[in-house]
């Protein structure tokens, strides 16, 4: 697991408040267990789900959720562009990458452009849900 800036301090919410997940991966088998995990350990709404770059940044603008779940490889891009295309226009989201490809240079590469986090799919997945319960 790799993380920029502490999480904590860069959301602010109020306890009535549920957050909201987008999910992107281009595995629906995949987005199926992250909705299971995240319905089992932390108190959020899915707003939404892509597995295609166009289709989330898309979505992504139109639900404006708290935090987005990026994979890397996607059918038609990749993960960094979906969070060059947002990061200046939705700087309250917190964008937390989870993927195969979890290469220190790919790591530095998604930190630089304003990611919070980096998982690991193989190792980190389990982590994803209470990662975001700290925070609500």
């Amino acid at each position: 697991m790799s993380c920029g800036a502490p999480l904590a301090d860069s959301v602010a919410m109020h306890s009535e408040t549920i957050p909201s997940i987008f999910l992107v991966d281009d595995s629906p088998q995949v987005r199926e267990c992250l909705k299971e995990l995240f319905d089992i350990g932390a108190r959020v709404r899915i707003v939404g789900e892509a597995g295609t770059v166009a289709r989330a940044i898309a979505d992504i603008k139109a639900s404006q959720p708290d935090f987005v779940v990026l994979d890397y490889q996607l059918p038609d891009g990749t993960g960094l562009d979906v969070l060059r295309e947002l990061r200046d226009e939705m700087p309250r989201a917190r964008f937390i990458v989870l993927t195969n490809h979890a290469s220190s240079e790919l790591q530095q590469a998604f930190l630089d452009a304003g990611a919070q986090c980096l998982l690991d799919k193989s190792h980190d997945f389990q982590r994803l849900s209470g990662l975001v319960a700290e925070l609500v």
